[in-house]
């Protein structure tokens, strides 16, 4: 697509001449959660798509968001909820660890790379940040930053401040919940695309208040949402 992907807006070419702001961000988010909840609920059989990161996203004209690269997908039957497999496949960082450990793929290995993605989209990071600490995973780090409330220390900078700090919050507990180790306990993505049409939507609230609750240095506080 003419805007390439998503790994390029975050960390490519084209983040160095114009870094995505916060409401594109969200918006490619959502965009692309629909796409898997597509795959995941709409095909029949459904369909798990095993790779998903930033440089499967693609982007339109006007950033819209697409799903690509099906080349490691897996169809279900539609009355099975897991599929056992001798042979993992995926991507380092972004692969969900049940499944790593189990061979057993479901919808849910999905969730798990899609919340890395979302980490990324908050961070402008790489899902294994090598300059932190060799070979850390951007879930620990984050983890650790949000434990202490402290989320100003894990958003991109090159965003300055220009955010609506309730859903920027919103969005890195929707990843937190994506990212869990066990996958009964991480949402489906028919959820994760609701939880993020409602970011948007106090992005745009906050947008259209002039005095709406935007980040700054001096009135940054803990989630208590």
């Amino acid at each position: 697509m003419s805007k390439g992907t998503l790994e390029d807006h975050l960390r490519g070419s084209a983040a160095n001449k114009r870094p995505l702001a916060w409401r594109e961000r969200i918006r490619i988010a959502h965009e692309s959660a629909l796409g898997l909840e597509y795959l995941h609920e709409a095909c029949n059989p459904p369909l798990i798509h095993r790779d998903v990161k930033p440089n499967n996203i693609l982007l339109g004209a006007q950033l819209e968001a697409k799903i690509a690269d099906f080349g490691l997908s897996k169809l279900f039957s539609s009355n099975s909820n897991t599929h056992v497999t001798t042979l993992v496949v995926g991507t380092p960082g972004y692969l969900d660890p049940e499944y790593f450990v189990t061979c057993q793929l479901t919808k849910k290995s999905d969730v798990y790379s899609f919340g890395v993605v979302l980490l990324q989209i908050l961070t402008g990071q790489q899902a294994i940040i090598k300059e932190k600490r060799p070979g850390m995973q951007l879930v620990q780090w984050v983890r650790e930053r949000l434990a202490r409330g402290n989320i100003e220390s894990v958003v991109d900078a090159r965003m300055q401040g220009d955010y609506d700090i309730n859903s920027v919050w919103k969005v890195a507990d929707v990843a937190v919940m994506c990212t869990k180790q066990s996958g009964v306990q991480r949402p489906t993505m028919t959820e994760v695309a609701l939880q993020l049409k409602q970011c948007i939507e106090l992005e745009e609230a906050t947008e259209s208040n002039s005095t709406g609750n935007y980040y700054s240095a001096d009135n940054s506080n803990g989630h208590t949402g």
